[in-house]
């Protein structure tokens, strides 16, 4: 044989060897690389599982049947701050989220499945149970803290000693009564709470324009000064609104007072003024929205495109994302069409633990123009609440409402067809 012939089959040799090694390798390669890319996803998969009603209604159950040494039996661990972030250093017990969770489950009951309904009975009563220890033990009116011990009140001592606390307020007696459902209770203090109006006008804890009008104050207390809040005055028409009550002088006087915040656009330029307790124009629209959804109001229907117009540009122009799911839940309660928000689970720890407060406890509220605006403007003597089962109850209501606007969308596509 020739030997070039010996030559050219090692070279051959060579060349298959050396391409079988290179497609063994390529294949471990390929192969890894599949490996990595599953494992990859299925990472992502796990970091970004899809926002349920189920995972959420199971959090905020879970925090109500949290245990420890100082919150009570049945309420929502919430928290206060001194600087408007939200930390968990200062306890703090209250029916104010208690109430809100459970109207907000009772608002959409329907739109739970039977399973979700069981849950929702069970927040629902323990709710009602503990709403019991806040309740004034001469009327049905309620207060934002426990009302049978005493307790060192948890903003400033130097105002408020152990044995002295703030009077029961409309507020938190209206939220509480209707979860509760007490018809007699409900006339008794619609009755009550025209006792406690702007009566010895021009009010000196309000703008000139506000002094004279005739609203409901917050507080049911007789040595309080009066204190108008436009959210608060929302959430006591939404009881008037609920209850098919006949609407009074002070309930007239009360929309009114909205309206003319609304006109002026005070709900923008001055929220806190105007609404001391939640302080921000976001959550003011978001009453405005509840209390339209009761029923209509045709003073605040006749408003309603500016409010719309007002709630998207904040949306727009807001980086904070519970900031957004309150405004979406109040375009989508007027009807609107407002963008989807891309949140999974991996979203509800910074949702719960957000630094937008929903609820204010704002001393200077109590005082006397100017004095009033000057301590505001420099946020003194200010207290800020987080409840982190709240955040998880709107972000709920969120979802909520994006899949029965989805529903429609589908019925209308139907019938279209």
């Amino acid at each position: 044989m020739h030997p070039c012939s010996h030559e050219r089959r090692a070279f051959l040799g060579n060349v298959r060897n050396d391409f079988l090694k290179q497609r063994i390798g390529l294949t471990v390669l390929n192969r890894l690389t599949v490996l990595l890319t599953l494992c990859l996803c299925t990472l992502t998969a796990t970091g970004q599982d899809s926002l349920t009603m189920d995972y959420l209604l199971d959090r905020i159950e879970t925090q109500q049947l949290k245990r420890n040494d100082f919150f009570m039996d049945g309420i929502f661990p919430s928290y206060i701050s001194g600087n408007r972030k939200f930390k968990t250093r200062k306890q703090d017990n209250t029916m104010f989220y208690n109430a809100l969770i459970a109207y907000t489950l009772n608002d959409h009951y329907d739109a739970f499945s039977s399973e979700q309904k069981i849950i929702c009975d069970s927040i629902i009563s323990r709710s009602k149970r503990a709403l019991s220890k806040f309740k004034n033990p001469n009327r049905p009116t309620y207060n934002f803290w426990r009302r049978d011990t005493t307790f060192r009140f948890p903003y400033n001592s130097l105002f408020f000693g152990p044995k002295k606390t703030l009077p029961d307020d409309l507020d938190d007696t209206v939220l509480g009564l209707m979860i509760l459902k007490e018809d007699d209770s409900t006339n008794a203090v619609h009755a009550l709470m025209q006792d406690y109006t702007n009566s010895k006008p021009p009010l000196k804890t309000t703008y000139k324009i506000y002094s004279r009008d005739s609203a409901y104050s917050t507080w049911f207390g007789k040595k309080m000064p009066v204190v108008f809040d436009v959210s608060v005055l929302c959430n006591v028409l939404s009881f008037v609104q609920r209850n098919n009550l006949q609407w009074t002088t002070a309930d007239s006087a009360s929309l009114q007072l909205i309206v003319k915040t609304i006109q002026r656009d005070d709900i923008r330029k001055h929220p806190l003024f105007v609404s001391p307790y939640y302080g921000n124009t976001s959550i003011i629209l978001y009453h405005l929205a509840r209390l339209m959804a009761v029923k209509d109001v045709p003073a605040l229907e006749q408003l309603k495109p500016g409010l719309v117009t007002l709630a998207r540009g904040r949306l727009q122009s807001s980086n904070n994302m519970l900031e957004k799911i309150i405004l979406t839940i109040t375009l989508l309660k007027w009807n609107e069409d407002p963008p989807s928000l891309n949140l999974t689970t991996s979203n509800v720890r910074d949702i719960e633990t957000n630094d937008l407060p929903f609820f204010i406890g704002n001393i200077p509220s109590y005082f006397k123009q100017p004095w009033k605006e000057d301590f505001m403007s420099l946020r003194l003597l200010m207290y800020y609440h987080y409840c982190p089962a709240w955040n998880d109850c709107l972000l709920m209501e969120y979802l909520v409402l994006r899949q029965q606007k989805s529903k429609n969308f589908e019925t209308n596509e139907t019938f279209k067809h």
